[in-house]
């Protein structure tokens, strides 16, 4: 398995759909961090089957062996960095644009600026909208 953290959004749909429990989020002052344990894996797709942007992808080198002792180094980690927020500043998730597709059906310049807003803006900034 493979991790793109610029892709992933931090659902943890696939920490929960895990079989192995091989996969982990841990929420860090720099961001959402990301690991998963080649060991504990039973390469069974349901991760990379569940991601919504296909930030997991399963790579095919199925002859995972490996010596007893290297069995806490075969990891995939990642981090997922928060940002500021543009409007309030901040710190959250961005948003990914693998996301951005396939819930919008593209990206325009009104959802290239929504994506730098947290949640509680984009609140606001639609409530505005609505006002108008």
């Amino acid at each position: 398995m493979r991790f793109n953290a610029s892709a992933c959004v931090g659902c943890r749909m696939c920490e929960h759909v895990c079989a192995g429990g091989a996969i982990r989020f841990d929420e860090g002052d720099a961001g959402l961090a990301f690991t998963l344990w080649h060991n504990s894996c039973a390469l069974c797709g349901l991760c990379s089957h569940y991601c919504p942007t296909k930030a997991l992808t399963a790579t095919g080198e199925w002859q995972m062996a490996h010596r007893q002792e290297d069995k806490y180094r075969q990891v995939e980690q990642g981090v997922i960095p928060l940002v500021p927020c543009s409007g309030c500043g901040t710190a959250m998730l961005p948003v990914a644009a693998e996301l951005l597709k396939i819930g919008y059906r593209g990206i325009s310049r009104e959802t290239d600026r929504l994506k730098t807003l947290c949640s509680e803006c984009r609140q606001k900034e639609s409530i505005g909208g609505l006002r108008r």
